[in-house]
């Protein structure tokens, strides 16, 4: 419960526009006077505006044709052949010894989700906050502490902030953001010459550590890799050897 009167149900309809009346007004009263209500519902709000900056442009971009009802079950149809061919193919492959070797392959950064949606929020979260000079992040290096708490209770995993401080880059803070599957933190850091990398981290349920895989658009890279009970993509301009000392030594503190 918020407060003695407000349940966090009522606060996330209220923060969302849809609460009715008379409960809205009993919201109101209550955060004139719970200044840790209103902070609560300034970051909600800033989520908010955080994903119709990412997502609302897609809302006004037509159906692609080939999701129109006719092409899908047209493509239906072309995949189940495709499906029968490659098993057939499969099956003939096998009777000459030489699945069991193809399928048995390490690939390098296989993993049973693909990470470009990851790399590509990450991106836009990037582009979005990496340049802000009043309000980069929510909480500052200085509440270094209260910052892993906080994450580490919001995407119900233990964090541990990684001390760049040998790869040059020190610690700006960090913020709550939303993400595909849930909430997600972003965590920023700065080199001398005011250049700025973040740390994108989501909890996984894929308990397999991947190795790093990598993600170039609109002049920024992306490096993607999964670690036990979390993923991750660090996003900067900067060049990509540079990038992966830095996954390197993040990786290696989240050990």
């Amino acid at each position: 419960m918020k407060g003695n009167l407000i349940s966090d149900t009522e606060l996330q309809t209220y923060v969302d526009g849809f609460l009715r009346e008379e409960r809205r007004q009993a919201v109101e009263a209550e955060l004139l006077c719970n200044p840790s209500l209103q902070s609560e519902v300034a970051i909600w709000q800033r989520q908010n505006e955080t994903l119709r900056a990412l997502y609302a442009p897609v809302l006004d971009e037509p159906l692609p044709t080939r999701l129109l009802p006719g092409n899908v079950n047209k493509r239906v149809l072309v995949a189940r052949q495709k499906w029968w061919r490659m098993a057939a193919a499969a099956v003939f492959l096998a009777a000459l010894g030489g699945l069991g070797g193809w399928l048995g392959r390490d690939f390098p950064g296989n993993a049973s989700t693909p990470p470009w949606p990851l790399a590509r929020e990450a991106m836009a979260a990037h582009s979005l906050y990496a340049s802000e000079i009043v309000h980069p992040v929510e909480v500052k290096a200085e509440q270094e502490q209260h910052l892993s708490a906080w994450l580490s209770r919001r995407l119900d995993r233990t964090l541990n902030i990684p001390d760049l401080r040998a790869e040059e880059l020190s610690l700006v803070g960090g913020r709550l953001l939303p993400a595909q599957g849930g909430p997600a933190a972003q965590l920023m850091y700065e080199d001398p010459e005011g250049k700025r990398v973040t740390l994108f981290i989501v909890p996984s349920d894929d308990m397999k550590e991947t190795s790093l895989r990598y993600l170039s658009q609109n002049n920024l890279e992306a490096l993607v890799w999964t670690d036990n009970a979390i993923s991750c993509a660090l996003v900067g301009d900067m060049p990509r050897a540079r990038l992966q000392k830095i996954a390197l030594s993040a990786y290696k503190q989240f050990e």
